[in-house]
């Protein structure tokens, strides 16, 4: 469930993969579900990962209501990879499911084979196809013939 909210980071709407697919949660500090409160938790090297993408962070934490996601923030060394080779860093990625938003903060990046774009927020407007970059310093790199950098920690993990 938390890796399909963050896959819609870096994916136009015309390419999501139906809600419902077979998600995989791992964490080396625990996992916990709040059923009271409508929360789930996880930390400790989170990995969550779906056909359609992967995605690691320090701790995990979703809001949920009527097997819905309501919010879902990652925070600690987040690192979204989609199969493309595309990949998304930040300090926290937070997605709200009323405003269809992910928004990344702390040193955010997106890095695909030939662009980069990074500043200190990236807000990406899922129904409108939109990605708004904030900071004092941002950047937008493109360049066909180069390929980018791999950034952040190595997401998934070697076994």
């Amino acid at each position: 469930m938390f890796a399909w909210v963050l896959w819609l980071l870096a994916a136009p709407p015309e390419h999501l993969v139906k809600d419902g697919a077979p998600v995989e949660m791992t964490a080396k500090g625990g996992l916990r579900v709040d059923l009271k409160r409508n929360r789930g938790f996880a930390k400790g090297d989170v990995v969550i990962t779906r056909e359609d993408i992967t995605v690691c962070c320090d701790e995990a934490e979703a809001e949920y209501a009527k097997n819905r996601i309501e919010v879902v923030t990652c925070k600690g060394r987040v690192v979204i990879v989609r199969p493309d080779g595309t990949r998304a860093t930040a300090n926290v990625a937070v997605f709200r499911a009323a405003q269809d938003q992910v928004t990344l903060s702390g040193t955010a990046q997106v890095v695909s084979k030939e662009a980069q774009l990074a500043g200190e927020r990236i807000i990406y407007d899922i129904g409108e196809d939109r990605l708004e970059v904030e900071g004092s310093k941002v950047r937008f790199r493109f360049d066909p013939k180069t390929v980018a950098p791999v950034v952040g920690r190595e997401c998934p993990p070697k076994s």
